[in-house]
């Protein structure tokens, strides 16, 4: 065929709603129709070669157009759209990179998707988007994006995988800026972590409350059944403290107790013991590793310790306070459980009270 056949072969083409192209063996267009000059690159770029080197390309009506709405989409997207080849090399990207990156689109190209994020997240980024064993489950992930600047940006990452042939690449890439969700996200878990430390602790002393006790016991308790650990308990008393509050009202009476508290707190310094208000004028210290004689000497600490505070800053004259403790501590045994450490530093205590207060006391 002739030149002249081709250009009528063209026109007859566009009637039909193709594009069609004719280049010469260096790539110079000899012959195109209006379908085919008005088709986006991309759409124009698939063909096949004759035997004399020269190049048919066709391309319908509805790949351009689609094509054309695509372009249309991605450059008037707030996301930045990119596509890449399937060793991620940028093929494509949309004028979104101003905005989240802070370059041009033209400023990607030689340039990998990788390159986009920073150097610690890349293998997670590839591991979780490009592998086989990411082919099913390609959500959306935050990463942070590397800027020329060497500022960093949080972004919500999606791929596709587009289909062959589509002139674009072997990915799509949809990158979101994230940074207000991810600013959410944290705002949301420090919310979390503060409502998780009100309901373990109490208001009043700033302790662990009693319902974190019960679950530090129960933990301590199968630790130490699972390393034959000895574990120790101490439950402590106000004396008198109904007497206190008779005396001076709730408001004062709830100050003794804070103070008490405090006390306690500093004198259980150990990495791993733990003291809580058990309940009323009641605490508890969990001491894991410590046997008998570890926890007598630190209940009698207490004692003195409280038995010694001046309460002037409270009441006029000072108030004298003392605080009754039992202690229990074994190595627990399988087929019990912490309820009987509890039950054992009850009966201590309450044996302490029986004794005359102000005094420590474990079963024999």
């Amino acid at each position: 065929m002739n030149e002249a056949d081709f250009r009528a072969l063209a026109e007859l083409l566009e009637g039909l709603g193709l594009g069609f192209a004719l280049a010469d063996a260096h790539g110079r267009p000899v012959v195109t129709n209006r379908l085919h000059r008005g088709a986006p690159a991309a759409a124009r770029s698939h063909g096949i070669t004759l035997t004399d080197g020269r190049r048919l390309a066709l391309v319908t009506r509805m790949a351009a157009e689609a094509d054309a709405r695509f372009k249309l989409l991605a450059e008037h997207s707030g996301d930045l759209i990119v596509a890449v080849d399937a060793d991620l090399a940028i093929r494509y990207a949309s004028p979104a990179t101003g905005t989240l990156l802070g370059c041009a689109p033209q400023d990607l190209q030689g340039h990998t998707l990788a390159e986009l994020l920073v150097p610690e997240e890349r293998a997670a980024f590839i591991a979780r988007h490009f592998t086989k064993s990411a082919q099913n489950g390609r959500g959306p992930d935050l990463f942070r994006a590397l800027r020329p600047d060497g500022s960093t940006r949080w972004v919500e990452a999606r791929v596709a995988t587009l289909p062959p042939g589509n002139g674009l690449g072997d990915y799509l890439v949809t990158l979101r800026d994230a940074e207000q969700r991810r600013r959410a996200e944290e705002a949301l878990g420090q919310a979390n972590a503060e409502l998780s430390a009100l309901a373990s602790t109490d208001a009043l002393t700033g302790l662990p409350n009693r319902r974190q006790f019960d679950a530090t016991l129960q933990k301590e308790w199968y630790r130490a059944l699972r390393d034959g650990a000895p574990l120790a308990l101490m439950m402590i008393d106000v004396d008198h403290f109904k007497a206190l509050n008779d005396l001076f009202g709730h408001q004062i009476g709830d100050g003794f107790l804070a103070r008490v508290g405090r006390i306690i707190r500093d004198n259980v310094r150990r990495a791993g013991d733990m003291a809580a208000r058990y309940g009323g004028e009641e605490f508890a210290v969990v001491l894991p590793g410590t046997g008998s004689s570890g926890a007598l000497d630190m209940a009698e600490l207490i004692r003195r310790a409280v038995s010694s505070t001046d309460f002037g800053s409270l009441v006029e004259g000072g108030y004298p306070i003392s605080v009754s403790i039992g202690v229990a501590a074994s190595v627990p045994l399988a087929g019990a459980g912490s309820a009987t450490l509890v039950h054992n530093a009850d009966a201590a205590l309450y044996q302490a009270k029986r004794n005359g207060r102000n005094r420590v006391e474990m079963l024999q």
